[in-house]
């Protein structure tokens, strides 16, 4: 059952929102947009695709502002037209924050709410702007009884671009109580910037070498949810590179995921912790919707198959993925350079695919099982990145630190500034390379599918192959241990 309701736009549509209603006179003002909907497992998003700015004659400012009926219906009818739902936003414009509505404006919303669910089949959202600050709060007008319509409160409004700002609404998520344990993180951005980042729900796709890093710099940092997402199994080659991995998870044969869960516990300062662990991949339906219902993502996978589902994720769904990865040249047994890179995929930015992350016919090579062939990977060149797997520790931590570092950027804007472009580290020069521009000409992901949700007419996600097999591993292996032991298992899963 969906119980987590939130709203997403991209910077653009914030800032032409903000030119709009952020009047000279200080009077109040209002305009509607069009929405789509973003479905994850236990949270829907609104996501604003176009502002339907008023024509001569339809509002009427006068301290308050009122609107026509022929605006409504305007606006109705191209959201029908479109397929989209219909919000509506006004001002208040010495506001800071999450703004509510008081009694006229509820009785405004109340309204039209019953005649935007006939017109566009889609419920009314309605979005308050705070002038002083540029912050939104927004609600969803849901049907209790026939012409009978009630707002429930969004948990909150986030604008993605070169920069992530989320406006929070307090009630349902509480800013943490302070604590001892990050005096000096707080003394580095203050309190409130504390406050955001805690109350962000990161997702973690990848609890590998580099992933499991992340997971560990996030619990120390403060930040209150994480959903940890990786279907395979610590294995005996993973030692030299997995943090907190031993001989016993091997012996285990313990999931990825529950080990970052459980050594994530171990290391979080926040008080009200939740770490939750997806023995899942995102290319898989119900993955991919726990993914749906993140804020931010980290990729910390090398398979092209994720990768693609993710640029989905952060163009369709307006949810930011940091990405990265590692290149080692050992030519010969002998090191002879290595590379790490760490960019943002988000409207305004560089997309996957352009950035060169990922091959879309890999990716058709990893949906159809070829990639988990050993006859097809044999048969590709032996410096192919398919079969490349040279990797060290540190090479994992600065990679993890490349990817960290763009994520406190684009969400503390040091300076004003959030977007430093994708970074290319060179260890045998000590150079770094940076790509400023954003998506190549005619690219899909920035331009026709921007902000579509679940309207995007692709299918990224299907059957993986390679995630079964290794949940199917896992648990053949714990059924040939005694009964004493499988249920200690079970009610450690329990636990977690």
């Amino acid at each position: 059952m969906i119980s987590r309701l939130s709203v997403a736009m991209t910077s653009d549509t914030a800032q032409r929102l903000t030119d709009h209603l952020r009047r000279a006179d200080g009077q109040e003002d209002c305009c509607f947009v069009l929405w789509r909907p973003s479905t994850g497992a236990s949270r829907t998003s609104a996501l604003l695709s176009e502002v339907v700015l008023p024509q001569g004659g339809e509002r009427i400012v006068h301290g308050t502002v009122d609107f026509t009926s022929g605006y409504f219906l305007r606006a109705a009818a191209l959201a029908a037209e479109h397929g989209c739902g219909l919000g509506f936003v006004h001002a208040h414009p010495r506001g800071r924050g999450w703004q509510r509505l008081n009694t006229v404006d509820h009785e405004a919303e109340a309204s039209f709410a019953a005649q935007t669910q006939v017109i566009t089949g889609r419920p009314l959202v309605g979005l308050t702007f705070a002038g002083a600050d540029a912050g939104f709060g927004a609600r969803v007008w849901q049907q209790q009884a026939p012409r009978r319509y009630a707002s429930a409160e969004a948990e909150s409004v986030r604008v993605v671009g070169g920069r992530l700002t989320v406006t929070v609404n307090n009630r349902l998520l509480p800013a943490p109580p302070a604590t001892n344990r990050q005096l000096r993180t707080v003394s580095a951005w203050g309190q409130v910037t504390q406050d955001d980042l805690a109350r962000l729900r990161v997702g973690v796709v990848g609890c590998g070498s580099v992933g499991m890093l992340i997971v560990e710099a996030l619990a120390r940092t403060g930040i209150q949810n994480l959903s940890l997402f990786d279907f395979d199994t610590v294995e005996e080659l993973n030692l030299d590179r997995l943090l907190h991995a031993t001989i016993r998870d091997v012996r285990l044969h313990r999931a990825k995921a529950h080990l970052a869960a459980r050594t994530s516990r171990r290391a979080a300062t926040a008080v009200n912790f939740r770490a939750t662990p997806y023995e899942l991949s995102v290319a898989e339906s119900e993955g991919f919707a726990a993914a749906a219902d993140c804020d931010v993502i980290f990729s910390c996978v090398d398979r092209p198959w994720p990768r693609a589902v993710l640029n989905l994720l952060a163009y369709a769904h307006l949810i930011p993925v940091i990405d990265g990865g590692i290149a080692v040249d050992a030519r010969g047994g002998r090191l002879r350079g290595a590379e790490w890179r760490a960019h943002i995929a988000a409207p305004g930015r560089a997309c996957l695919e352009c950035l060169g992350q990922y091959d879309p016919a890999h990716v058709s090579a990893e949906r159809d099982g070829s990639l988990d062939d050993p006859a097809y990977i044999t048969g590709l060149a032996a410096d192919h990145p398919l079969r490349r797997k040279e990797n060290v520790f540190v090479f994992s931590t600065s990679a993890a630190a490349a990817q960290l570092n763009q994520f406190i950027t684009m969400t503390t804007a040091p300076n004003g500034i959030a977007d430093t472009g994708a970074h290319l580290y060179h260890l045998t020069t000590g150079t770094l390379d940076r790509r400023e521009d954003g998506c190549e000409k005619g690219c899909p992901y920035d331009g026709m599918l921007r902000g579509l949700g679940d309207d995007a007419p692709v299918t990224v996600t299907g059957r993986h192959m390679a995630a079964e097999q290794a949940r199917a591993a896992r648990r053949l292996a714990i059924h040939r241990w005694p009964l004493r032991a499988r249920r200690a298992v079970d009610d450690l899963l329990l636990r977690l």
